[in-house]
């Protein structure tokens, strides 16, 4: 028996009716899948938040989504420490490897969450100007001479001049911040994971980020302290002048602000240990009254008032003080150890991109991770800093004996 095969010969114009059917139909049928889908989403979210109106239900829409946010990272970490390629490949953003440093690009609500607690932490990262960078480095032009204008006299030709401008050079640099956890935490990451990591690693680049801007000495970027342009004052020798408890006079304190050119003290502020603040704070004047006014709680600010001295300490002939750590704190003859000036001048860099990445083979602080049952997990970012204008700072110097 032979098989025949029907033949159907269509027109052009009918062929493209039935692609059309076609295309109608599937789009029908995907409209109603999606709507269904939709619904679904909506009954398990009513379901959920009836289950647990006390952990969700009554949180507000911002605080739902930021709990979406934190559950997507605890889902990026769980991935990472899983290397769990289809997953990663289903988060926006988590495919990208980060350069020769390995690991991959951090979701964006994980590097925003990070920098925006940074700026609890760390005094450079809250008051410093920011310029985003998409490049390893950025030219930042600043006015280096300005036009001169004078009075000539009758009959006497004007001599020209012009503003010359040079270029401040941001180049970025990676920092990489490494941590041992625990596997049982890795592996079944949940918010609480996520919040302690953005916790430690947030300090842990804001304290590098404060004591580069502030002691830093080159490597790899030169701080306010260092920094050749900023004036010194440097009382002089045989008053007692030569430890940092000495030195650290009101009226020393006061030729700081004397020292910053008039445009930068709006902003203006003093930057100390706190130890040297305490001993600013025993000293009277001779009327008895005092120079400076305490803050009512200065530790107390920060993130939920942990203790994160971000918030001034007081204010010093007017002018907000702040504290940090990363300033010095172990007195020597000719050591730079107070800060007077507007860190709206101290210029940061910032690139966007921040990398994650999980090893349980590493060796961290001499101990065997592998052996210890723990993995080493790694945020490496990237930025940069440099004195814009030097002359919006002031430091003061103990004397040489």
């Amino acid at each position: 028996m032979t098989d025949k095969k029907e033949v159907i010969t269509l027109s052009r114009e009918e062929l493209v009716g039935l692609l059309d059917q076609a295309a109608e139909k599937a789009t029908v049928a995907a409209k109603a899948e999606i709507e269904k889908s939709i619904k679904d989403s909506a009954t398990t979210a009513r379901k959920f938040a009836s289950n647990y109106k006390g952990a969700f239900a009554s949180l507000s829409e911002d605080e739902q989504a930021k709990l979406e946010k934190k559950e997507k990272m605890a889902s990026f970490v769980k991935a990472v420490y899983h290397k769990d390629a289809s997953s990663l490949t289903l988060l926006k953003g988590m495919t990208e490897a980060i350069g020769s440093a390995g690991g991959f690009v951090v979701p964006e609500e994980f590097a925003a969450e990070v920098n925006r607690i940074v700026e609890d932490f760390g005094l450079v990262p809250k008051l410093a100007r920011k310029f985003p960078m998409s490049t390893d480095t950025l030219n930042v032009p600043r006015l280096s001479a300005t036009v001169t204008v004078y009075y000539p006299g009758e009959a006497t030709a004007g001599t020209a001049s012009q503003p010359t401008f040079e270029q401040v050079v941001l180049a970025s640099k990676t920092c990489v911040g490494i941590t041992p956890m625990s596997n049982e935490l890795l592996a079944d990451a949940n918010v609480s994971v996520v919040d302690l990591l953005v916790e430690l690693f947030a300090e842990a680049i804001a304290g590098m980020l404060d004591n580069q801007g502030f002691t830093g000495t080159g490597s790899p970027f030169v701080g306010i302290l260092t920094d050749s342009g900023v004036t010194v004052v440097q009382p002089a020798n045989g008053g007692g002048f030569s430890t940092f408890t000495g030195a650290a006079t009101p009226d020393n304190l006061r030729d700081l602000i004397s020292n910053v050119k008039p445009w930068a003290l709006q902003g203006a502020a003093f930057i100390m240990h706190r130890t040297v603040w305490a001993n600013v704070q025993k000293q009277k004047s001779s009327t008895g009254g005092d120079y400076f006014i305490s803050a009512a709680n200065p530790i107390l600010s920060g993130i939920a008032a942990q203790g994160y001295p971000s918030a001034m300490a007081g204010t010093l002939w007017g002018y907000p003080v702040y504290l940090s750590d990363k300033m010095p704190s172990t007195t020597a003859v000719s050591t730079k150890f107070v800060i007077f000036g507007n860190l709206k001048h101290l210029y940061m860099g910032v690139r966007q991109e921040m990398g994650i990445s999980i090893s349980e083979s590493a060796t961290v602080g001499g101990v065997s991770l592998f052996e210890t049952n723990q993995s080493a997990v790694r945020v490496i970012s990237r930025h940069a800093l440099a004195v814009g204008l030097p002359a919006a700072f002031a430091v003061l110097k103990t004397a040489a004996s």
